[in-house]
Parts: C-alpha cells; structure tokens; sequence
C-alpha cells in the first residue's frame, strides 16, 4: 500500500511513531504528567474525504495510537484537533464542522480530546457531546485567528452552551489552538486568557 504513491511512507508514519512513543516514555517516566500530541490530521482527512488505501482517519488514528501506547494512566494524554492558524490567518472560507471526525476521534488512545469551537460559535458541541461518551472534552473559548479579545460573558456563553451538551466532569476550558507561534503579541494572548 501507498501513501501519494509512495509505497514506504506506511512504514515511515508507524517507524516515526514508534520513534516519538520512546521519547515519550522517557518524559513520562521522567515525572512528566501531561502529554498533549497534535493528531495526524484525523479530523481533516475525514472532514474533506481525502482517503486512499492508507491515508484515510482509521489510519491516522493507529498511528496516534502507536505513538501514546502505553502511557495512558502514567500520564494524562490530550489529543489536540486544529485547523491551522499560518499568521494567525484562518484557512477555510466557511469553519468546518467536526462531524464527519468524530468516529474516528472517539477511537484514539487519549484521556482529553480538544476542538476549536470558538472559531466556529460553538456549531458542533451537541454532536460532540452526543458522540464522544469516554473522554473529556477541552473546549477552545477564546479564537487564535483575531486579535480582539473576547469579552468574559461570550466566553461564559459558550462555556454554558457546551455544558448543555457535555457534563462539567468532563469539560476543560482551552483556547482554540496555541497563540503565541505565529501573528499574536504576548499582551492580546495574555488579555484573551484572562477573560
């Protein structure tokens, strides 16, 4: 089987996940108590139907796997979703939707799943509290894409929008991805945490 007609880069993917789950292990066994990977682009692959007879969501999903194996209950693992941010710039012209993902999402080997639902007004929150029943769910309430920061009650609205969809015990606040590697000043990353 190939990947973009590369009949190695199969083997390549599971040979770098085996390479990151010994670095991994060493942190965790060093006292590290929380890993959070970036997953490989499960939830896009899914989303735009972009799939041969490896490159599709399953796997992705046992490539994520193979590269956390074995340190769920040494350490906490969050598995990261992003639709990308170059220069705080946003990639579609319309928020895709997690739907399509979420089967394959609900199948990785992770203690925390995040998704970006500020960006996105929240679209998808009941289909993911309906799907997604064994992990917790990292919410992003504040948008990498804008400058502006929210105000502490939207961020409170879509904190009590998620909370009618999914349980508090297995809801985290986050941002809807990082910040502060591209396009963002220290201050309005700072001002966005806070609210």
């Amino acid at each position: 089987t190939t990947i973009n007609g590369n009949p190695k880069a199969a083997t390549l993917a599971k040979d770098i996940a085996d390479a990151l789950n010994e670095e991994l292990t060493e942190l965790v066994n060093a006292g590290c108590k929380v890993v959070q990977m970036e997953e490989p682009q499960i939830h896009l692959l899914a989303v735009k139907g972009l799939v041969d007879k490896v490159l599709n969501p399953d796997f992705m999903v046992e490539v994520f796997n193979q590269t956390v194996r074995g340190l769920r209950g040494k350490a906490e693992i969050w598995c990261h979703t992003c639709w990308g941010n170059p220069g705080a710039q946003r990639l579609f012209n319309q928020q895709p939707s997690y739907k399509a993902a979420l089967d394959p999402l609900s199948r990785v080997d992770a203690d925390v799943l995040t998704f970006e639902t500020c960006s996105s007004g929240g679209m998808d929150l009941e289909a993911i509290g309906a799907r997604l029943k064994n992990h917790k769910i990292a919410i992003g309430v504040i948008d990498h894409h804008t400058l502006q920061v929210e105000r502490p009650d939207e961020v409170a609205d879509l904190i009590r929008k998620a909370l009618k969809h999914i349980p508090a015990e297995r809801l985290a606040i986050s941002s809807d991805c990082g910040m502060g590697r591209e396009g963002m000043s220290r201050r309005h990353a700072f001002h966005k945490m806070v609210s």
